[in-house]
């Protein structure tokens, strides 16, 4: 089982694409569930990306939590992006349908998931 599997997204509106990518790596022979994930969001263009949008991401890691199988899913914005970042932990913990926490450092992700 790999460490973790690392999701680069970028552009500006990518709901539908990241639903499709999850979609299709869950489909994969080659997915073993429990596979911890680091979903990369620094190059999305959070300027026209509404709030709404990334919480619909993270509703749609939630929906596959039982294909997440408790695994960590961290994910990392814009390191100018603290407070998004920040809030969006603080509404999920509230949540706590499945562990995950956002970031506004890739290593600081890292180090996180791999705990």
């Amino acid at each position: 089982m790999p460490d973790y599997v690392l999701i680069k997204t970028g552009g500006v509106d990518v709901v539908e694409d990241f639903y499709k990518l999850l979609k299709d790596l869950f489909a994969s022979p080659k997915w073993i569930q429990g596979t911890p994930q680091i979903i990369d969001h620094q190059y999305l263009d959070l300027k026209k990306m509404t709030f709404k949008q990334v919480q619909m991401i993270q509703s749609i890691v939630e929906f596959h939590a039982q294909k997440l199988a408790g695994a960590k899913c961290a994910f990392v914005i814009r390191g100018n992006s603290k407070t998004l970042a920040a809030e969006l932990s603080r509404q999920n913990e509230q949540k706590s349908v499945s562990p995950i926490k956002f970031f506004s450092d890739l290593d600081a992700a890292k180090e996180w998931v791999l705990k």
